[in-house]
């Protein structure tokens, strides 16, 4: 289908048209470890801050308390995180079990491989070009909280 010269001068029409190829990869490589892209995230987040409360991981997700309790429910229940006692009685501090950082392990390489291939279609130049672009966008994004 054709589409309009509008659609195309529009940044979040082609960031979201590149982000559907790239959460489809995404998605296709993480299913075999029972991994979502969230999912996933999530794993390397409380990998970068071991100890970290639910709220401060929904907080980086962008995801509301409910769905940050059921995503770390998920990933408790799978093995992968562990709560522990927090820094008070109303938080839990998550950690990564074995298996989490086995899983990260596993899915690190496969998905580095699978988006260098998608990315190819830039020279490495236009490549440290974009993430730069894209990394001013979100820091614009998190100074507005």
């Amino acid at each position: 289908m054709k589409r309009p010269a509008e659609l195309e001068r529009l940044l979040g029409y082609q960031i979201q048209m590149v982000h559907l190829d790239f959460d489809s990869n995404a998605r296709d490589v993480l299913a075999p470890f029972g991994l979502t892209p969230v999912r996933f995230t999530a794993l390397l987040l409380i990998d970068a801050n071991p100890g970290c409360d639910q709220t401060a991981l929904g907080r980086a997700l962008s995801v509301n308390r409910s769905s940050a309790m059921k995503l770390v429910n998920g990933l408790e229940q799978a093995g992968l995180v562990e709560r522990r006692a927090g820094r008070d009685l109303r938080t839990n501090a998550l950690h990564l079990t074995d298996e989490g950082v086995a899983a990260i392990a596993a899915v690190r390489e496969r998905l580095t491989e699978s988006e260098t291939r998608l990315a190819s279609r830039l020279d490495a130049h236009e490549q440290e070009v974009l993430q730069s672009l894209l990394a001013k966008l979100q820091r614009r994004r998190a100074a507005r909280g």
